[in-house]
């Protein structure tokens, strides 16, 4: 089995706990050796987060201090510019000779894939893990649902020289961002949805307009 390395990207404005369970969740089903948890600095397909590259850094740190076997990875800010996938996982395949990239997104992410920069040589250069999402399934769009090549995981996937893209079932969770932003600019509570940690780090440095958040 050669080394597995995934890299899951995200605006994480801010991060929340479904981001982290879903990891959790997927180290337990795939060999991973380690998951690169990489904040997007300007995303190309979102609109500008809401909060500065450095906030939503630091709550990924916190929110997966705990989880072992992930790195929160700066390496998108570094490079700054647009946030392509191609740019990350060819830095990352040339930093871990050897290993297996795995891409992991999620199926609202996926759906999309034909608007991604230079999205054909980025499927023949890693595989995909793709997190199924009953709010957006990739039968939205019959072009990504044909580029699965694989219904499901199975233990030799990696194993052979072939580049694999398939589903997988994680536990499904209705939380996103922009509700929790919502809520934070409502004053409702959002202890169920994120780290405590996190929670703390958005009321101490006041953002999302905490001014009226409990």
């Amino acid at each position: 089995m050669p080394r597995i390395i995934g890299v899951f990207g995200g605006t994480f404005d801010p991060v929340h706990n479904g981001h982290v369970l879903t990891i959790s969740e997927l180290l337990e089903k795939l060999p991973f050796e380690k998951i690169l948890v990489i904040p997007n600095f300007q995303p190309p397909h979102r609109e500008s987060s809401q909060v500065s590259y450095k906030h939503r850094y630091e709550m990924a740190s916190l929110a997966f201090k705990d989880i072992p076997k992930t790195e929160v990875d700066s390496r998108e800010y570094l490079r700054e510019g647009p946030s392509y996938a191609i740019k990350t996982v060819k830095e990352v395949m040339s930093e871990e000779e050897g290993a297996r990239v795995v891409m992991i997104v999620g199926s609202d992410s996926f759906v999309d894939i034909h608007s991604w920069y230079k999205w054909k040589e980025l499927i023949n250069l890693v595989d995909f893990v793709i997190m199924k999402r009953p709010d957006r399934p990739l039968s939205k769009n019959k072009k990504a649902q044909n580029l699965v090549s694989s219904e499901w995981f199975k233990k030799d996937l990696f194993e052979d020289g072939q580049l694999n893209i398939f589903e997988i079932e994680v536990t499904p969770l209705k939380i996103s961002s922009s509700s929790i932003r919502e809520n934070i600019a409502k004053g409702k509570k959002i202890d169920h949805l994120v780290n405590t940690l996190v929670e703390e780090y958005i009321k101490e440095h006041g953002l999302y307009g905490t001014e009226s958040f409990t």
